[in-house]
């Protein structure tokens, strides 16, 4: 696996987010799918050793039992040995001095019983029961102790010595937990198999959460390419016009003046798009320097107005303002930048306004916004364009044929906005053409100024 810092050292191209996908997923998986290892590891330990603690508890309880009888009584009854052999799948054995009881046990081990008895002694004797040096306790008694028998049956097992004048009586008694040791076992299996399937279910929650957090990343790289692709394009044309130009001025000196005024309008234009194109990169960097001051909404329209009037007159269009009775709220915001916002607007709305057409300029109030409306009267924009109408480099059916335009100017409007937690909105105009609302909050007990402020 590669360190995590390199994983995305090679997703330039769009047909690695599947590889870097798949790393990420078994990166997260794997660390994820270990912590669930181990809890539910140390959930099994845990519970092995309470079910073996219970069963110990409950042969110690027998034990003890069986161990009564014998300091207390004289004799036991074969009915009784044979019942709590076959209750509790006991193996007991009594000895005399060595000597064993008539008692032969009423039911048979898969291995030999008397080996089962020899075994148990020989764990008895490794924890020092019994033990005969001479001033020890007259009785001893081992801990509990595991055998395991040819067969691959398993049992818990306790020895006692009882030393007397007579010399000594010995218990041994062995509990089969073969069963316990399969359902140990299968327990085991099953843990193994949530953990399996745990670390299954993570990686495809895993797959499912890193292709959701890479969606951004392919966006943003499918818009990158589009933008390098739409600016090369835009940049090619009025490179190849002043390619020409210069080439016939120098061939035909005398035709050299409007060849040179060629050059001009399109080095204007390759400023304005480049212009254009560093504006959108502050904007996606979040850089943008604002100066935010408090503003009054219908003086702010009142300038943009005064400034687009006399250009609406000399294109004989009516540029008609309207204005709320009522005052409205202030807005902090940097004043040049919403200007800026609305001369996009205004320039778009007269571009596509016909001679003698008119355009409505007009703000009001309303819940927490201050709202600028810019309403053209001509053919509108089709609802298949809407959506792609503030995308970079998107020209609608009315703009391909005009050069002055890049497709940028409502991209640049719409993150202006965006930046003052604002929006802008499109709408038809009832009669038909285009309404653009610049939606600006209204912020409240703003008294400073701002000075230069970057946008993070």
């Amino acid at each position: 696996m590669k360190p995590f810092g390199k994983i995305f050292a090679g997703s330039d191209d769009a047909r690695q987010f599947p590889a870097v996908q798949k790393r990420l997923a078994f990166f997260y998986t794997l660390t994820t799918g270990l912590i669930l290892s181990v809890i539910l590891l140390i959930c099994f330990f845990y519970m092995q050793r309470a079910v073996e603690s219970k069963n110990n508890a409950l042969f110690s309880s027998l034990f003890l039992n069986i161990s009564s009888r014998l300091q207390s009584e004289s004799f036991f009854s074969d009915s009784w040995l044979a019942k709590m052999e076959a209750d509790n799948s006991l193996i007991i054995s009594i000895e005399d001095n060595g000597t064993p009881l008539h008692f032969r046990g009423s039911w048979e081990p898969d291995t030999d019983r008397d080996t089962l008895i020899t075994l148990g002694k020989q764990a008895a004797a490794k924890s020092g029961v019994p033990d005969t040096t001479p001033g020890t306790s007259q009785i001893q008694q081992s801990s509990v102790f595991s055998i395991s028998g040819e067969a691959k049956d398993s049992y818990t097992g306790m020895y006692l010595v009882e030393f007397t004048d007579q010399g000594f009586k010995s218990l041994l008694v062995l509990k089969e937990v073969t069963g316990l040791k399969s359902q140990l076992l299968f327990q085991g299996l099953f843990f193994l198999l949530a953990d399996i399937t745990g670390i299954f279910l993570l990686f495809l929650a895993s797959w499912n959460i890193v292709g959701k957090t890479l969606l951004p990343l392919k966006e943003n790289q499918k818009k990158q390419a589009e933008f390098i692709a739409a600016a090369s394009h835009e940049l090619r044309s009025p490179l190849a016009v002043i390619q020409a130009s210069a080439s016939a001025a120098r061939t035909s000196p005398k035709n050299a003046a409007p060849m040179l005024s060629n050059i001009e309008k399109e080095c204007r234009r390759m400023g304005t798009l480049i212009h254009d194109m560093l504006l959108l990169a502050a904007a996606d960097s979040r850089r943008w320097n604002f100066s935010k001051e408090l503003c009054d909404g219908d003086t702010l329209l009142l300038d943009v107005y005064e400034t687009f009037e006399p250009l609406c007159r000399q294109k004989k269009t009516v540029l008609h303002l309207e204005l709320p009775d009522a005052e409205l709220p202030r807005i902090f915001c940097d004043k040049n930048r919403v200007i800026q916002i609305l001369t996009v607007l205004l320039d778009n709305a007269l571009s596509y306004t016909e001679e003698g057409g008119i355009i409505d300029l007009s703000v009001f109030s309303h819940s927490r916004y201050v709202y600028y409306s810019v309403a053209d009267h001509g053919k509108g924009i089709a609802d298949s364009e809407k959506p792609f109408i503030f995308d970079r480099f998107y020209q609608n059916s009315r703009a391909r044929d005009q050069k002055e335009h890049f497709g940028l100017g409502l991209s640049i409007a719409r993150e202006l906005a965006k930046l003052h937690k604002g929006d802008l909105y499109l709408k038809d105009t009832p009669g038909g053409g285009c309404t653009f609302l610049l939606a600006i909050p209204v912020t409240r007990n703003k008294t400073r100024k701002s000075g230069g402020e970057n946008i993070s």
